[in-house]
């Protein structure tokens, strides 16, 4: 029993170790000024409360087109829809509208950030340092 002890010990090192990766990929990306997707307003004040001081859009209030609209100037952007299912299709329909406006898309910072996340909360507004 003692050894299952060190081995749940040591997994939840590793997954503490990922969280902190994102977060500071997170204030990274901020940092520089890349503008973040995020489903709700919940989500915004998650991620104000882990440091991110660069530009939020939320979805609310909004349908999948009209926040393209508005994100179509950007030259990246980073979409945080939550890890869950609904957050991935919504993820993949402003993928799709945004394709062909020239905006970057970091798919693989939300790869990572997912790897980094998922397994403490599927969703953003749950984020807090475990």
């Amino acid at each position: 029993m003692v050894r299952q002890r060190k081995n749940s010990n040591r997994t939840r090192e590793i997954f503490e170790e990922r969280f902190k990766k994102g977060v500071k990929l997170l204030l990274e990306l901020s940092s520089k000024g890349v503008p973040i997707a995020v489903e709700g307003i919940k989500d915004i004040t998650a991620l104000r409360g882990m440091g991110l001081t660069g530009p939020i859009h939320s979805l609310a209030g909004h349908n999948i087109v009209s926040l393209a609209d508005e994100l179509a100037d950007s030259d990246q952007l980073l979409i945080l829809f939550d890890f869950d299912r609904r957050g991935e299709q919504l993820s993949k329909q402003l993928t799709h509208q945004l394709q062909g406006r020239g905006v970057h898309l970091l798919l693989k910072e939300r790869s990572q950030l997912r790897h980094a996340f998922c397994w403490y909360s599927r969703v953003i507004e749950g984020l807090r340092s475990p």
